[in-house]
């Protein structure tokens, strides 16, 4: 999530888009991806210098997306989700014709045939291609929109058309670690407030906890790149959940968070989470 923005070109994309890093590409990097650039591959070279378990953790947080919207579709019985700060698709798997790992609204659709999806991001480049994506579905959306605005974010059209007499899920996975602490804990509050009863919030926050050193290693490289990141501890990560209940297990690491339920193909190593998830609600807490 890069906070700097440009007048746009033609293309709809910033001046010098490609000649500078940004959070989303890397990830795709880290994860296998060709939407990338020398800029961010070669901060990705740096980045893994310091913490080489870094794509197992990228890939961690990205297969725990499809688990967490699993579960809230099919416990909590939620047809309604927010993604924000979604990032670039997942690839496709050719052999097995499909995205690896599943994609929001695919794993929200395995449960609710007409679940709705609204995709997030402050990058153009990851909404250019959630539009292209969506392009027909009137079921999904895609906005820009960042939530250090949080009030103008869950203003847009897109945002104001979900059922709000129905619960919704928001998604604030790898999302907080890229503002700061006031941004940070003015977000959480704003969408706890604006969410409907029997709403959830699914976060997953890296943290300071584990492998501290190599953490602010990385911390670095991204400041060198002009990146603000902020890995945190828990007791910090907690305070950003509010007064809502975490769903059992609680703030876990991230592979550990329901794991007897979790899809462990091509799985990385669940040591390298390097990160907490949790789901919190203001509803009674679904069994584990």
């Amino acid at each position: 999530m890069n906070a700097k923005q440009e007048t746009p070109r033609r293309t709809g994309l910033p001046e010098g888009w490609s000649r500078r890093p940004t959070v989303a590409r890397i990830d795709n990097f880290l994860t296998g991806g060709c939407d990338n650039y020398f800029p961010d591959r070669h901060l990705a070279g740096l980045l893994m210098k310091s913490a080489p378990w870094l794509p197992s953790m990228v890939k961690i947080n990205q297969r725990h997306r499809p688990h967490a919207v699993t579960t809230l579709a099919r416990d909590l019985g939620i047809a309604q989700f927010l993604d924000l700060g979604c990032g670039l698709p997942s690839g496709w798997d050719k052999k097995r014709q499909c995205h690896d790992p599943a994609l929001t609204y695919e794993a929200a659709r395995s449960v609710h045939e007409g679940a709705r999806v609204v995709y997030v991001d402050n990058d153009l480049m990851v909404c250019a291609h959630a539009n292209f994506s969506m392009a027909e579905d009137l079921s999904t959306a895609a906005v820009h929109g960042d939530i250090r605005k949080i009030d103008d974010l869950l203003d847009a059209p897109s945002i104001r058309d979900f059922d709000r007499s129905q619960p919704i899920a928001v998604l604030a996975h790898d999302l907080l670690p890229w503002v700061s602490d006031e941004e940070a804990e003015a977000a959480m509050a704003a969408v706890r407030e604006w969410l409907p009863a029997g709403s959830a919030i699914s976060v997953t926050h890296a943290t300071t906890d584990m492998a501290p050193e190599q953490m602010k290693g990385l911390v670095d490289h991204y400041a060198e790149a002009g990146i603000v990141y902020r890995p945190r501890p828990l007791e910090q990560i907690q305070a950003f959940l509010g007064p809502w209940s975490a769903l059992p297990p609680g703030v876990v690491p991230t592979a550990q968070w329901r794991a007897g339920h979790r899809n462990v193909h091509r799985m990385p190593s669940a040591a390298h989470s390097f990160a907490y998830a949790a789901v919190i609600t203001e509803a009674l807490s679904a069994g584990p």
